[in-house]
């Protein structure tokens, strides 16, 4: 058996061949800086991967950069008129005297009148007058806002006066909705960073490897007139 075992391996030995292939990618970027690619991404997604010399994922990353950055300052802007428009709107349709406070102007939708509702109809609600609500709550009328901030939307009995405050709810509510979009893009524009600088690690811990790590294959190989196993070294 150990002869016939002996045989069988010499010939194997007799009719091998041994082939070597070097993976160049494997150290193609071992004279490039980790640190350098990972700053690269965290200022522009997808620089980090340019720098390493993968250019496949450049544009997707930087695409997706600039239509978060165009959605988060176009959100924003709109979400700055809608307050403008709400403001101006409670001044010409409610007499209101404050700012643009977004607490304040949310407070001014949620009550018609910060003193009292001129011509308020027999059987007002309760929460209808701010002050009241105040009081009812055991707080001064002017813990939150100072006395000199007034509006009057007028009695819930008139159709027009609630159209009015129907129509500054609105506004007030496609400003919240413009600030979630801004919220939104601004972590999407975080994410996106974080995403290609991981990814620009992956790349270099796979592309600069100064040590080389191999990968031994036998692959038998038949002919006609006979056969071959070939030992493939993968480095």
């Amino acid at each position: 058996m150990r002869i016939i075992l002996a045989i069988l391996l010499a010939s194997v030995a007799a009719f091998s061949q041994i082939v070597v292939s070097v993976d160049q990618n494997v150290y193609k970027n071992s004279d490039k800086n980790v640190f350098l690619a990972v700053g690269a991404s965290a200022l522009l997604p997808g620089m980090g991967e340019l720098y390493l010399g993968e250019q496949k994922f450049v544009r997707p990353f930087v695409w997706t950069d600039l239509a978060l950055w165009v959605a988060a300052i176009g959100s924003y802007v709109v979400g700055d008129r809608y307050v403008t428009s709400a403001h101006n709107y409670a001044v010409r349709h409610a007499g209101f005297t404050g700012g643009k406070d977004v607490s304040l102007l949310n407070t001014v939708g949620s009550y018609r009148s910060r003193s009292g509702v001129f011509g308020q109809n027999s059987s007002p609600d309760m929460d209808e007058d701010y002050n009241q609500a105040m009081i009812r709550s055991g707080k001064n009328i002017d813990e939150e806002f100072s006395k000199d901030i007034l509006w009057d939307w007028g009695s819930s009995d008139n159709p027009e006066s609630t159209e009015h405050i129907e129509e500054f709810k609105s506004r007030m509510r496609h400003f919240r909705v413009s600030r979630i979009v801004f919220q939104i893009s601004v972590g999407a524009l975080i994410l996106n960073r974080v995403i290609s600088m991981l990814d620009a690690v992956r790349i270099y811990r796979a592309t600069s490897s100064k040590s080389f790590s191999s990968r031994v294959q036998f692959e038998p190989e038949f002919y006609q007139d006979g056969g071959a196993l070939f030992m493939n070294v993968k480095f």
